[in-house]
């Protein structure tokens, strides 16, 4: 069983492998399985938000090739105020389900980057090990145990931000699939016009938080993106110093 001894290499903290080979973290095994499905998935949902797009582009031009006096006028359950309902339904979830495709996309990418961190320590280890010298790796450095974690908290905002975006569908439907000029411009405190401006409210409200908080969620992402790449410019930069150890070794 290999066994993990500190040292430092160039002042920087390293472990000694002995008993063993060099073999990729639990996270990084992880991260191996997943960044594909993790980006196929968000490159198909991100490609359905577009076909969806498109349906709620031909609805719109069905919707309004009626006058704005028929529009206004649609009763509750006809198609013009069904239409209606949908399309406004629609531009609620859809913009929060493309985001979470790209959300998963870019998670995918970071997985793709720790992966390429653990090929690293394994080829490390293997060129060492070629070289008939200790195998020594770099200890993880924090910012390491950091950026999976902002990824997540980005994926788990861009979850949450589509979650809350169908529950406001919903109430966006209902709201909407209602005759504008006699139900819900006339509607004043007081009976069904509390349930209407309570909606309409809610809405406008959420609305107003929901879109920044989903570029925290992007933030969170490419601030983990970024880590990763400091993570690796780390490692290299370690690896360059053990090798030119090992060769300075070798050549006394």
């Amino acid at each position: 069983m290999a066994t993990q001894t500190a040292t430092t290499v160039n002042g920087t903290k390293a472990l000694k492998i002995t008993g063993g080979d060099v073999k990729m973290t639990g996270m990084q095994s992880m991260a191996e399985k997943m960044w594909i499905p993790f980006t196929a998935m968000g490159l198909m949902i991100v490609i359905v938000a577009f076909i969806l797009g498109i349906v709620i582009s031909g609805m719109e031009s069905d919707y309004y090739s009626n006058s704005k006096e028929v529009r206004d006028a649609a009763v509750q359950g006809s198609d013009i105020a069904v239409d209606r309902g949908t399309i406004e339904a629609m531009k609620q979830w859809v913009p929060g389900f493309k985001f979470f495709g790209l959300g998963l996309m870019l998670g995918g990418i970071t997985f793709l980057l720790a992966t390429i961190l653990g090929n690293l320590r394994l080829a490390g280890g293997r060129v060492q090990r070629a070289l008939g010298v200790d195998q020594v790796v770099i200890k993880k450095p924090m910012i390491a145990n950091i950026f999976p974690m902002l990824m997540m908290m980005g994926v788990m905002v861009m979850l949450a931000a589509f979650i809350i975006s169908i529950v406001l569908a919903t109430i966006a439907g209902d709201y909407w699939d209602n005759s504008i000029a006699t139900v819900l411009n006339p509607a004043t405190p007081g009976g069904q016009g509390d349930d209407l401006l309570a909606d309409i409210g809610t809405i406008k409200s959420i609305n107003a938080w929901l879109t920044p908080f989903k570029f925290l969620g992007m933030a969170l992402l490419f601030s983990g993106i970024a880590l990763a790449l400091l993570t690796i410019v780390k490692v290299l930069r370690f690896q360059a110093s053990r090798f030119v150890e090992v060769a300075q070794q070798a050549g006394k």
